[in-house]
């Protein structure tokens, strides 16, 4: 089949990679004949296409990327998406969440002999996406993300707070369908942490706390690693990104910045060496609407370096971690700085997890694991 991927996000942002594994999977397991539609990180004008392991990348001009609230609502590619649909001879129209760049192009341009199916991986009206409080957009919002739902053929969702979700807004349950976010373990994977760290300037002999940036939960953590430094005072926390500007004050005005390090942007290759360079990864997310419905990928990442992980009871990822033993799985965010503590203080157990860690998320996870079920729900 022909299939065209429409997706929201800039190139290597988001659902980008979700969007990027389901097209490599639909083309070197099924064979499928796979387009997919993203934005351009840098390029404001222009279009640039490439072909990559066996599927084909358009990235459009980013030109009025976030003109509307929520994003996407780059009117160049949204007209050159809309023609793609009209005039590509596509036989699966398959759009990643609901904004304007994903939608408008679909109810424009959807012909009768066309199937779309539609990915739904975050709660964003009124959870996610706020507008400062205002309830008039809440509810355009709420309508934007439900509205394209009843429109698909079949409904992927990445959560089982989501599949509850479709069901409320009137999607039959049969055309429903869970699929995990999975994690590429060849790339992804343990480092020498003595190396890493070597590459990093990090002392040997520190222990060393690790996060990859999530807006959500970065207060949060910032302030159980002040706990932590209070009975571990050579403790460090390790982020392997770049800070925002609001980050950065929140960390001075924590009293952290000798004991933080950001690595800033790191590329593709640096990413699971970086991250190899902690002996324990955190996440402590805040039991919200928007974390319960997501499946951060970031969790596969950390668990896929072989390190032990301490993360709160929020959404179906921490839960499945629990079931199997196979991180720390805290009931709520006030335990959380006590449960890093003890981690940090025992090795063995440190160890234990750190072996357990990868060898779940290969059996669960890995991309190769989860791509029947994608086949099966894209073919119908």
């Amino acid at each position: 089949m022909k299939l065209l991927f429409l997706n929201a996000n800039i190139a290597g942002c988001g659902t980008y990679h979700r969007a990027l594994w389901f097209g490599r999977l639909c083309a070197e397991n099924g064979g499928h004949d796979v387009t997919i539609c993203t934005v351009s990180r840098n390029e404001k004008w222009k279009r640039k296409t490439r072909v990559e392991k066996g599927i084909t990348i358009t990235e459009g001009p980013k030109w009025g990327y976030k003109n509307i609230p929520g994003y996407g609502s780059n009117w160049l590619d949204i007209l050159w998406r809309w023609k793609k649909i009209v005039s590509g001879n596509y036989d699966v129209i398959f759009g990643f969440e609901y904004h304007p760049n994903v939608a408008w192009p679909i109810y424009a341009g959807l012909r009768k002999n066309q199937t779309f199916i539609s990915d739904w991986c975050d709660w964003y009206s009124g959870a996610a996406n706020h507008f400062k409080g205002n309830k008039i957009a809440h509810k355009w919002d709420k309508n934007r993300e439900e509205k394209i739902r009843l429109k698909a053929d079949r409904v992927s969702v990445i959560s089982t707070m989501l599949f509850e979700r479709a069901m409320d807004v009137g999607v039959n349950k049969k055309n429903i369908t869970l699929l995990r976010e999975g994690v590429d373990t060849n790339y992804m994977k343990p480092y020498p942490k003595e190396s890493a760290r070597l590459e990093l300037g990090i002392c040997q002999d520190t222990p060393i706390v690790g996060t990859l940036t999530d807006g959500h939960a970065f207060p949060f953590l910032i302030d159980a690693f002040k706990k932590v430094k209070k009975e571990i005072n050579n403790a460090k926390l390790l982020l392997v990104g770049g800070l925002t500007p609001e980050q950065n004050k929140l960390v001075i005005e924590s009293g952290l910045q000798d004991s933080f390090i950001s690595t800033g942007r790191c590329s593709d290759e640096q990413l699971p060496v970086f991250l190899s360079a902690a002996d324990i990864f955190a996440l402590p997310m805040a039991d919200t609407l928007a974390n319960k419905a997501r499946f951060p990928h970031k969790i596969g990442d950390y668990l896929a370096c072989a390190r032990p992980l301490v993360v709160t009871r929020v959404g179906d990822y921490p839960e499945m971690l629990r079931e199997d033993g196979v991180s720390v799985v805290v009931d709520n965010q006030d335990n959380f700085s006590i449960e890093l503590i003890k981690l940090i203080k025992n090795k063995e157990q440190q160890n234990f997890l750190a072996r357990k860690s990868r060898e779940w998320v290969v059996e669960k996870l890995e991309w190769s694991v989860i791509a029947p079920d994608i086949l099966k729900f894209v073919e119908g």
